[in-house]
């Protein structure tokens, strides 16, 4: 089967189940061989204005995948929004792009709830962000180099504010290669808000 259908069948197939559910190959820190160009995504801000990632060129970037009823995605955002200022101090944008149905709406009242301060509201309002990033579970992070190309991605939640997931973000800041060794820890599920 080819790379493309199985990756289709395997997104229908898992639903966009949080990745504690993802078949174990699916988890952990990914590092692509070569640079992969990244598909124009149609991201929304909060005031629903346009807000994709090609007005952050010449940044790298952090995009994280996430939704509301996803437990892993839901541990991990209060981590991404300690880590957003220092990420912005290193020149690097964040974006937690949600893939909610509910929209801007399911994104305030998590935020809320998790007392969510620093990150942005980033909606993908289509709904295709997932599949036109080849993303069969959530949550996923994908680390976009200053040119706009993947150059690796974390599948699961990740500890990102912790001394060990420094290193992957400096390494993304300088532009500098990634090492496997640079795998954040997973975040423990009983941490979960």
């Amino acid at each position: 089967m080819k790379r493309r259908a199985f990756v289709m069948a395997a997104a229908a197939a898992l639903s966009l189940r949080p990745a504690a559910a993802a078949p174990k190959g699916l988890r952990g820190l990914v590092i692509h061989d070569q640079p992969k160009p990244v598909a124009a995504l149609d991201i929304r801000d909060a005031e629903s204005r346009a807000a994709g990632l090609d007005t952050l060129k010449g940044k790298p970037i952090l995009l994280n995948l996430w939704a509301s009823w996803c437990m892993p995605c839901v541990a991990e955002l209060p981590a991404l929004d300690r880590l957003k200022p220092a990420l912005d101090a290193k020149g690097v944008a964040l974006v937690a792009l949600s893939l909610d149905r509910g929209g801007k709406l399911t994104v305030v009242n998590t935020f809320a709830r998790l007392g969510i301060k620093n990150l942005d509201i980033r909606t993908d309002e289509n709904r295709v962000a997932a599949e036109k990033l080849d993303a069969p579970a959530l949550p996923v992070t994908l680390l976009i180099d200053a040119q706009g190309r993947e150059i690796g991605r974390f599948i699961g939640a990740a500890e990102w504010d912790g001394p060990p997931a420094a290193r992957l973000l400096d390494a993304l800041a300088a532009g500098s290669p990634l090492t496997p060794d640079m795998a954040p820890p997973p975040v423990k599920m009983g941490t979960a808000p």
